[in-house]
């Protein structure tokens, strides 16, 4: 299997991991048990690997990764309404994981 697609799935896997993290830990009422389970899958996960970029804020995005169809960016994945995810609802959450479709409809 060429190298970027096994990339590409292991990617996808750790973004998962990264958008449950962030998830479980939005909501202002989030209780600490959440709180730490989001800190516990952004661990797991290793989110602020793909989504820090070189001296950046962590998850803030930014990170490029190569790819033979150029370049793409990680997202922020801060809880951040006006920048990050922090607007985003369940479902949202939900279709960006499943679908791989952005809070607007857009392609991840």
């Amino acid at each position: 299997m060429p190298r970027w697609k096994t990339l590409g799935r292991r990617a996808a896997l750790a973004s998962s991991v990264c958008i449950l993290a962030i998830a479980s830990a939005k909501s202002e009422e989030s209780s600490f048990a959440q709180i730490e389970r989001g800190r516990y899958l952004a661990v797991a996960g290793d989110c602020v690997s793909c989504h820090t970029a070189p001296g950046g804020k962590p998850f803030s995005g930014g990170f490029g990764v190569e790819t033979p169809f150029g370049t793409i960016y990680s997202s922020n994945i801060t809880p951040d309404p006006d920048t990050g995810i922090g607007r985003w609802t369940d479902e949202q959450f939900y279709k960006a994981l499943h679908d791989g479709v952005s809070a607007n409809g857009d392609p991840l």
